[in-house]
């Protein structure tokens, strides 16, 4: 194995910090403050220990098939034909949560940014680097996360230390009034934002990319570092805006950067927070194009799954267009279809795999 194919414990750390922040950092802040209120912080926190518990399934999923992707699982497992067909369904959910990611760019740039850009213009350039990214391949995404990791730590650092000091400690109070399920079902929706989307990592091994020795280390570190960093922000919504203002606001981060003001000098650099965004989700936006293109290439059994990539690139483009008829259909799905969703493919589906590998270990060595 080359040093081009090599994938190290730090370069898929930083990956799975990247495809956990995602979307989530944006997102997740304003649905947690809406449910739990001054307690959404405790919700993060719920999050990231249940989090865990879904991170060592994967780590335990990987162990059990080393050589294997997550599609050659299904069909291992599963069944020739019954494994395609699992298979056949990760490529239409793909194809949609792909689409979708790219929705939430182009709405976030021309609501937030710049309203009078056509979001088809922004599609077609983030879809461009997308597929770009998927035709220089895993390992060459994973050392570029790794280029910009520093920054946005710095970024993140910056954010922290200009906000605090707005912080209030009375909108924290009273701690602890909200019930259990007013904390579960927000911490449900971290989980299904931040967690689930690692499962996804076991599509981009192949025989000349493979995980490091150690990679169990690299899938918790990189987990905990953007469970921490979403209750840090989450936290500071509360201190600074109150949980009443922070769970009006769709993008509550970014109405949190808005707040920097130091000396009445240093004010209006939220653009340069919301890179921390950028970087994050475009590596989302990569890893479901990335798994939908080997998903095609498994069900059809190609050898060179690149050369899907600008078609495909085009079909998401034109479904980005058309997955989100209104803003009252963003908020139907991601409350009632997507966590259930969620549940099947992050949760549901590794435990049938784990569960139906040990039955057969058993079977073989009672026989």
């Amino acid at each position: 194995m080359n040093n081009e194919s090599t994938l190290t414990a730090r370069q898929l750390m930083i990956f799975i910090f990247l495809i956990s922040l995602g979307t989530t950092i944006l997102v997740v802040p304003s649905i947690l403050a809406a449910q739990s209120k001054q307690d959404a912080w405790i919700s993060g926190i719920t999050a990231v220990c249940a989090g865990m518990l879904f991170i060592w399934m994967y780590v335990k999923l990987a162990r059990m098939y080393p050589d294997m992707t997550l599609f050659d699982m299904n069909e291992y497992v599963l069944g020739k034909w019954l494994g395609k067909a699992v298979t056949l369904l990760y490529i239409y959910i793909m194809f949609i949560i792909s689409a979708q990611v790219l929705f939430y760019i182009g709405a976030f740039m021309t609501t937030q940014i710049m309203p009078t850009t056509p979001i088809q213009s922004i599609h077609l350039l983030m879809i461009t680097f997308t597929v770009i990214g998927a035709k220089l391949g895993v390992v060459i995404l994973a050392r570029t996360g790794e280029i910009f990791f520093p920054w946005m730590v710095l970024l993140f650092f910056l954010l922290v230390i200009f906000v605090a000091p707005q912080s209030n400690i009375k909108n924290l109070l009273p701690i602890g009034e909200a019930g259990i399920m007013s904390i579960a079902r927000p911490a449900m929706f971290m989980i299904v934002y931040s967690f689930f989307p690692i499962v996804f990592t076991l599509c981009l091994t192949s025989k000349e990319v493979r995980f490091p020795a150690r990679f169990a280390k690299s899938f918790f570190y990189g987990g905990i570092t953007s469970g921490v960093m979403m209750i840090i922000v989450t936290l500071l919504g509360i201190l600074v805006m109150g949980a009443d203002q922070s769970s009006r606001h769709v993008y509550a981060t970014y109405a949190l950067a808005k707040k920097i003001s130091v000396g009445n000098f240093l004010q209006r650099i939220e653009v340069t927070v919301a890179f921390l965004w950028f970087i994050s989700i475009y590596f989302k936006l990569t890893l479901y194009f990335h798994v939908a293109l080997k998903a095609v290439a498994s069900l059809f059994q190609l050898q060179d799954y690149k050369s899907l990539a600008t078609p495909t690139g085009l079909i998401v483009i034109v479904l980005s267009l058309m997955v989100y008829p209104n803003v009252a259909y963003i908020h139907e799905w991601d409350q009632h279809t997507w966590v259930p969703l969620g549940l099947c493919f992050g949760c549901l589906h590794p435990g049938l795999l784990i569960i139906i590998g040990y039955t057969r270990r058993k079977k073989v060595k009672n026989s």
